[in-house]
């Protein structure tokens, strides 16, 4: 009965600060440019985990999708929110799914997994697993391309975008250690074997809509596949990985994560992670955190070379618990053995999820031009062209050390200012200037073979209260 009432207490606090990172999101979605809705939402069922039901993926979509009479497929990017496992929503991201949908070009599809601590460890995985086998399965229906996917996430949905290609790969690879199920019986969830949607599809093709506006295209329940059918796993091809400060090793404790980081009083509060924490790792005692789908980090060489892409973007933050942690694996990623073509960097003299403050007024320019960057490195990926100077913009704002980049100076380039119409020219003064500022020397466990923990500043940090940014 203890155990009982704890996770009914557990779920309780979960509720309560659902309703504050809501309140939060709110904000960070009013200000100009306001991020779109969403084009569509399709309610699919759980195939993986031992917790039967059903989730949500929430659809952005390009202009043209709809209309477009030829048989072009879509790439996509497979999003997951972030809020230490516990909090979120598939809308959070929208900011970021409007810079793909623009800037890369692609679909973008938010996976709303099911939080703990209603559904604990590893079932937020399996969600996003079970996500991405749906729409590889359903991809002709969807005008999807199989062979161009790319995953992301941010905080723990950047943890979701580096273990579900673990977890795929096992499954392509027979290892066990998760099998998919036919769907339950019309007599567990009162449906059929199709999935619910608020999309109506005249198979196979999209119907146009009336108005060329709406922003909800409706389509019907979608066929069942082979993945429906006899339980096959569908071919695709994760071809990217974009990653925003993800936790990435769980065999550290939090103390020693805090420890890390040189901003201190820019740590998320332990009243947070203490409830992420024992929402999403329960039982603890049946925790092993050595699972490569919940510590990527503690995965072999060979499988992270095995199971992962080629080019992967990830991004840290100077003044995180998790900044170490995520250099580290970074650096190994890059390294000789495993080989990985790894963007993006350390981002200097930002604090956790620094894209998501509850600003009314302004969306970060330097939050901006991260997503800008991300996406001209996906179009390339993804088969587009893009240039230098678009896949490192974001050190007009902010000084960043590359995983990638082999000089010792990384600061801004001389090269013009976008046009920020939106704003004023003493914001943009400021925010130039900020990036001059000399940076707080890294610590060693922070330090990157090629360029990180150079800076030799020793500014202060300024204090921070929790915001919404914080829940992420």
């Amino acid at each position: 009965m203890s155990i009982l009432y704890a996770r009914w207490c557990l779920l309780m606090k979960a509720v309560v600060w659902r309703a504050l990172m809501a309140i939060g999101m709110k904000l960070h979605h009013f200000a100009d440019p306001k991020p779109p809705a969403p084009s569509f939402k399709i309610v699919i069922p759980s195939r993986l985990s031992k917790f039967p039901g059903t989730f949500k993926l929430v659809l952005y979509v390009p202009e043209g999708y709809v209309d477009d009479d030829s048989d072009y497929r879509w790439p996509v990017v497979v999003n997951f929110h972030g809020g230490g496992f516990t909090l979120g929503t598939g809308t959070d991201d929208a900011r970021w799914a409007a810079a793909v949908i623009e800037k890369a070009e692609a679909v973008l599809v938010s996976v709303e997994y099911r939080l703990a601590p209603e559904f604990p460890f590893s079932v937020g995985v399996e969600d996003g697993t079970d996500a991405l086998l749906y729409l590889a399965a359903h991809a002709e229906e969807l005008r999807l391309d199989p062979q161009r996917i790319a995953l992301s996430g941010f905080s723990a949905g950047g943890n979701f975008a580096l273990t579900v290609p673990l977890m795929l790969y096992d499954l392509q690879n027979n290892i066990g250690k998760r099998s998919l199920t036919d769907y339950p019986s019309p007599s567990v969830y009162g449906q059929n074997k199709k999935s619910s949607s608020t999309l109506s599809l005249p198979r196979p093709d999209i119907v146009r809509i009336a108005s060329s506006n709406s922003s909800t295209i409706k389509l019907s329940d979608l066929e069942p596949t082979e993945l429906e059918i006899s339980q096959k796993v569908p071919d695709l091809h994760i071809r990217a990985i974009v990653s925003f400060y993800p936790p990435t090793d769980f065999r550290s404790s939090r103390a020693e994560k805090r420890s890390t980081n040189i901003a201190p009083e820019k740590n998320l509060p332990p009243l947070l992670t203490t409830l992420f924490d024992e929402s999403y790792l329960h039982p603890l005692e049946d925790i092993d955190f050595t699972d490569p789908y919940l510590s990527p980090a503690a995965a072999s060489d060979q499988l992270l070379k095995d199971a992962y892409p080629q080019d992967i973007i990830l991004y840290t933050c100077e003044y995180d618990m998790l900044n170490a942690e995520g250099v580290a694996f970074g650096e190994r990623l890059s390294g000789s053995t495993i080989n990985k073509t790894v963007k993006g960097g350390l981002i200097k003299e930002v604090p956790h999820a620094f894209d998501k403050k509850p600003n009314p007024l302004r969306f970060p320019k330097a939050a901006d031009r991260c997503y800008a960057e991300a996406c001209a490195i996906l179009n390339s990926v993804f088969g587009g062209r893009s240039t230098v100077e678009e896949q490192t913009q974001l050190e007009k704002s902010k000084t960043v050390e590359r995983f990638d980049d082999e000089s010792p100076s990384m600061h801004p380039r001389d090269i013009p200012e976008d046009d920020y119409s939106h704003q004023n020219n003493s914001e943009i003064a400021l925010d130039e200037d900020s990036a001059q500022r000399p940076s707080q020397e890294s610590i060693s466990k922070g330090k990157m073979k090629m360029g990180f923990g150079k800076g030799k500043g020793k500014e202060k940090a300024s204090r921070s209260s929790i915001d919404a940014s914080m829940l992420v």
